[in-house]
């Protein structure tokens, strides 16, 4: 007989949070006559500063009247205040207007690192919701309002009222510390963790714990539960992935009780080889021989070229998003299979065709297969059967293979920029995450292993003995 036994590898279970812990406002009402006015959270980098007029509140062309700022003749002149952006991840500007007399208007300017340049123009009567570029948002942002028309006249009025910056504080990870060393044998259930911990400067709550047999997974046979009473998280078990997730929203405490009472189990007789877990609260599959996180995006109908920018343009934690490079066995079966990445990688041979190169993230330009069908692999590579075939003369990106089209589920296909029809067609696309330089260390995921040594079992036994009376 066999057992299994969970070896815990790291010292810590990292887990973080997706969700946007709160907001800073950045504010001027201008319900005193003053350009010193903070009326946010957070204060400005110094007042207002006028430019081509004295700076003054309450005199000349520019000034604070009935609790709004006011724009009377505004010809060249124009105002400015400065705020420090750097610590946040979204701002969204917001402010009212209203012209009372002429036909004038007014440019919204942002400071994007070289100059002020505008975003909005203000005409008539209304509101302004603007969402900063990530340009816009540094350390010396500031805003301008200016002239966008031609020559005022003297009566020519637009004030300008509630000016605020929303701005999004990143969340910070927790940090959770557990521990677990344990001996499985067949037709028990373990739990994967003795004991867990979590910590959090910003939070008290989330909204789902994952945990995942990201390595060694046998699909039909292993398991993780959810067991005991736990009120606020729902259990739910995605067999492709092998995957159980810990829906919530609940506390951390919750969460902890929860972590402790998930189980391992095995319905084969006779389980072999090793499994990896990752525990995790975001969503991206972690793959512990690379450290990379791995995320399937649905967006059917999308052409390779529009993939790789979507991808470029996401993030996790921090790390920038590429579409997906697959440089060996399993990461290929892990992104093809258990990430459920049906969906178009980092490869094309569209500069020299037969030369096939990942062209996304920190393996860009590296050539991995030269030739088509039969052709001589340079590296790793894992297309399906009779593949790349340049179907039609014009098949020069890299797909992930539809599962009812090979009898490899994670190889590849070439297809053309729109794909093709029926399996063939464009689903979506991978996106990988980790390995890019200025990448900041993250320690947000618990790995544990389990292996699988001989052992005995000995149970206890009734031995019973005659004794011969005299």
């Amino acid at each position: 007989m066999r057992i299994l036994q969970i070896y815990i590898t790291t010292s810590c279970l990292l887990f973080a949070i997706f969700q946007v812990n709160g907001q800073d406002t950045f504010a001027d009402n201008f319900q005193s006559a003053s350009y010193s006015n903070s009326d946010g959270s957070e204060l400005f980098l110094g007042n207002w500063i006028e430019t081509g007029e004295t700076t003054s509140p309450t005199a000349d062309r520019i000034t604070i009247d009935s609790d709004q700022l006011r724009f009377i003749n505004l010809d060249s002149r124009y105002i400015t205040r400065n705020l420090d952006l750097s610590a946040y991840s979204e701002v969204t500007l917001t402010l009212d207007y209203n012209r009372t007399n002429g036909n004038e208007s007014i440019d919204v300017q942002l400071f994007n690192g070289t100059s002020y340049t505008s975003v909005a123009t203000l005409s008539g009567t209304g509101s302004l919701s603007y969402d900063l570029d990530t340009s816009e948002i540094s350390a010396n942002s500031g805003i301008r309002f200016a002239s966008a028309s031609g020559r005022w006249g003297n009566s020519e009025t637009i004030f300008i009222d509630n000016v605020l910056f929303s701005a999004q504080v990143p969340d910070q990870p927790p940090l959770v510390v557990g521990s677990g060393n344990q001996l499985y044998c067949p037709g028990a259930s373990i739990p994967v963790a003795q004991s867990i911990t979590i910590t959090d400067p910003d939070d008290t709550t989330t909204t789902a714990v994952y945990i995942q047999i990201s390595g060694g997974y046998v699909n039909g046979e292993d398991l993780l539960t959810l067991a005991g009473s736990h009120p606020n998280i729902t259990p739910s078990w995605d067999a492709t992935q092998g995957e159980l997730t810990l829906q919530g929203p609940a506390t951390y405490a919750e969460f902890e009780a929860a972590v402790l009472t998930t189980e391992f189990s095995s319905s084969s007789p006779s389980p072999s080889g090793t499994r990896q877990f990752s525990i995790t609260v975001g969503e991206a599959n972690f793959l512990p021989s690379t450290a990379h996180y791995y995320e399937f995006v649905s967006d059917p109908g999308i052409t390779w070229t529009d993939a790789e920018i979507a991808a470029s343009n996401r993030s996790y934690f921090g790390l920038q998003g590429y579409l997906v490079t697959l440089t060996s066995q399993a990461e290929a079966n892990f992104s093809g299979s258990q990430a459920q990445g049906v969906g178009w990688i980092g490869a094309n041979d569209n500069n020299v065709e037969g030369e096939w190169r990942w062209v996304t993230g920190p393996e860009a330009g590296t050539q991995f297969w030269n030739g088509g069908i039969g052709g001589t692999e340079l590296t790793f590579a894992f297309w399906n059967t009779n593949e790349p075939n340049n179907c039609c003369g014009g098949e020069n990106y890299a797909h992930i293979t539809d599962p009812s089209v090979t009898s490899f589920p994670g190889s590849w296909n070439d297809l053309p920029n729109a794909g093709g029809g029926g399996a063939y067609a464009a689903q979506g696309y991978v996106v990988e995450y980790g390995g890019t330089i200025g990448d900041p260390p993250l320690n947000i995921t618990a790995t544990t292993t389990l292996s699988i040594n001989l052992c005995q079992v000995i149970t206890n036994r009734r031995i019973t003995y005659r004794v011969k009376g005299y």
